[in-house]
């Protein structure tokens, strides 16, 4: 092999480390566009499955990462928050999961009681971005998938969730088109 070739292996990780960057690019690209219209990140990590089990290769690589969103709320408001928003990049299927094709999946997910800041704070957890692949077809919202309520949890009435394909999006105009503006119009509906 000569100096200037690369090894294929080498190759591969490359990718997967810019098929990395560019979904930490798309999520604070994101980030900026839900702030732009009155949504806050809920957490300033972009979580994703990892293992360090030789008994669990599968999951030595992130399969997914998402971001959580609260709507910026006045103290007068702070205990009337009833739904929460995420958007989240599935890279490849997992134990509970089934992605041929990197997607990015949105959603809300409602609940009965309003909370206030802190109790919203703890009300989701990062398994929630995969809603989209348990939901049936929403009746109401073409292409969009809805959960009912959680067992997890009592005041989660449910999610509604769509996701269209990763590389679809080049750009931040298609990410507002895409995935920002038809989840804000749903939220922002109630």
């Amino acid at each position: 092999m000569t100096k200037t070739e690369k090894s294929r292996t080498k190759d591969l990780f490359d990718c997967l480390s810019k098929l990395y960057k560019q979904g930490q690019l798309l999520l604070m690209d994101a980030d900026r566009l839900m702030g732009e219209r009155g949504w806050e990140p809920m957490a300033t990590t972009a979580p994703a499955e990892f293992s360090n089990s030789l008994n669990s290769p599968e999951r030595w690589y992130a399969r997914w990462a998402t971001r959580f969103y609260r709507h910026s709320v006045s103290e007068k408001e702070e205990g009337a928050i009833t739904q929460l928003l995420f958007i989240g990049i599935h890279f490849s299927s997992d134990s509970d999961t089934n992605v041929d094709e990197p997607i990015v999946a949105a959603g809300r997910l409602l609940y009965e009681q309003p909370m206030n800041l802190k109790t919203a704070d703890r009300n989701y957890d990062y398994y929630m971005c995969k809603y989209w692949f348990y939901g049936q077809p929403h009746e109401k919202l073409h292409g969009w998938r809805k959960t009912g309520q959680s067992k997890f949890s009592k005041n989660l009435k449910g999610s509604e969730t769509f996701a269209v394909q990763l590389y679809n999006i080049t750009s931040g105009e298609e990410l507002k088109r895409q995935v920002i503006d038809p989840l804000l119009s749903v939220a922002e509906q109630t």
